[in-house]
């Protein structure tokens, strides 16, 4: 058998780029299936929210409705927390909440986009809004809403005092918000739509009023 001797393997820098960027390459096509089935446990875990509320389901549970293996849920949520954290996303995509309005353009917008589609989902409007995991979540960034919103009124409140700017922020907040969309629904007997024009006039009526210096009539003239 003859020997080979002195045999020698040259690697270049150039090989061992293409090497690295070789290992580092992330097929599109995996990440669309990636994307896919995560959306495809969102999807379940917001029928299961439906039907169960967000205190009762479980990732066992999610898992069975989606189709998947339990660890494949872990795989993309690790704990509870990061779950809650996407299918609040997920649900604020689906009632077309397109973000925090900054201006007062964006503000009036919202209720007209926002109601309707809560009408479309409305059972799971009303278990996101009532349980604990739902008011934790409009909680976690409350401060960059009213901040939105004070942004957003701030033309119109420029001239007021501080406090009395502040009060109509709150209000603001509250007109557009899911608490008016479920008040005037229950106890009114409003579509989504009717109740998002409600809304929209409203804000546009009191900002228009706060804007011309109207006064108000009571002792809470003077804040």
């Amino acid at each position: 058998m003859q020997r080979l001797t002195g045999f020698k393997t040259h690697v270049s820098i150039t090989d061992m780029k293409s090497i690295e960027r070789t290992s580092t390459y992330a097929s599109p096509l995996r990440e669309e299936q990636k994307e896919a089935t995560r959306q495809r446990i969102l999807d379940a875990a917001g029928r299961l929210m439906e039907d169960r509320g967000l205190e009762e389901f479980s990732f066992a549970a999610i898992a069975k409705e989606a189709g998947v293996q339990e660890r494949t849920v872990y795989r993309h949520f690790h704990n509870k927390d990061a779950l809650l954290k996407g299918l609040w996303h997920w649900f604020q995509a689906r009632v077309r909440y397109g973000g925090i309005p900054r201006t007062e353009a964006e503000l009036l917008a919202q209720p007209l986009r926002t109601f309707p589609a809560m009408d479309e989902n409305e059972q799971l409007t009303r278990a996101m809004w009532a349980s604990a995991q739902g008011r934790e979540f409009r909680l976690s960034n409350v401060e960059a809403r009213k901040a939105g919103i004070k942004a957003a009124v701030r033309d119109a409140t420029q001239g007021l005092p501080d406090r009395q700017a502040k009060w109509i922020a709150a209000v603001v907040h509250v007109l557009n918000s899911g608490a008016a969309w479920e008040t005037m629904k229950d106890y009114w007997g409003f579509s989504g739509d009717e109740a998002s024009k409600a809304s929209a006039m409203a804000m546009e009526l009191l900002l228009n009023a706060v804007r011309r210096n109207v006064p108000p009539t009571s002792k809470f003239k003077r804040g």
